[in-house]
């Protein structure tokens, strides 16, 4: 979400904001078209293609001069395995893109009424002042919301992770370690490994949880995005 919630913010501001007119269609459906990309498409990129290229150029460089900061270094210290959860996340994050800017973000940003921004720009306030002051705080309500279908999206999805997070069962303080998803698709086949009522049951038990926390996410998502719509039509 760190690295997703940024890139989509800036390409949402700036198709709706900064972009000409003739960019703006073809940057748009490039992102959006990122949503019809299976899953298993993007967790095969990432084991191919961007796990050697963060194992030969990123991880390194982390590792030399992240890696011995005070507090910071602890998530960059060990072997630049390239799989491991620094990759998951790369990966998870250009796949909710859409999600948060395709769906969301650029359509919150179009209903703030031109009225506000022509009457900033009258009172002589620039254009990222504009941006911030005006288009941001009319729109963080839907902001939350995109983040938030995003994070769902996230949630729930475990093919493409993994693929390249490297299904070590446990815990490192580290980033670049390989780790192991707790989703639905790994607990189905761990179904087939399971010995005993126990294992059996903290298996369904997760599950269900993960269901919870999924299905709490998008409601409130939604519950959001219908309180923007509401203001939306009463400033009409």
């Amino acid at each position: 979400m760190l690295i997703a919630i940024p890139i989509s913010f800036g390409i949402a501001i700036f198709l709706t904001e900064l972009s000409p007119s003739w960019l703006k269609r073809p940057v748009g459906v490039a992102v959006e078209l990122l949503a019809a990309v299976p899953s298993i498409i993007f967790g095969i990129w990432g084991l191919f293609v961007l796990a050697p290229i963060l194992q030969r150029h990123v991880q390194p460089w982390l590792i030399e001069w992240v890696g011995p900061l005070p507090l910071v270094g602890k998530l960059f210290q060990g072997p630049p395995f390239g799989i491991g959860v620094l990759t998951a996340s790369i990966v998870l994050a250009i796949m909710v893109l859409p999600f948060h800017f395709g769906r969301v973000m650029r359509d919150v940003f179009e209903t703030v009424p031109d009225v506000l921004k022509e009457s900033g720009y009258g009172l002589g306030a620039t254009t990222w002042e504009v941006i911030w002051k005006v288009v941001v705080p009319y729109s963080r309500t839907g902001i939350v919301g995109g983040i938030m279908l995003g994070l769902g999206r996230a949630l729930g999805e475990t093919m493409a992770v993994t693929f390249v997070i490297g299904n070590a069962h446990r815990i490192s303080p580290s980033l670049l370690a390989p780790g192991t998803p707790r989703s639905l698709p790994p607990l189905r086949m761990n179904f087939t490994e399971a010995v005993g009522d126990l294992y059996t049951s903290s298996l369904v038990a997760l599950g269900a949880l993960l269901f919870l926390i999924t299905f709490a996410v998008i409601a409130a998502a939604r519950f959001m995005l219908l309180r923007l719509d509401r203001r939306a039509l009463s400033s009409v």
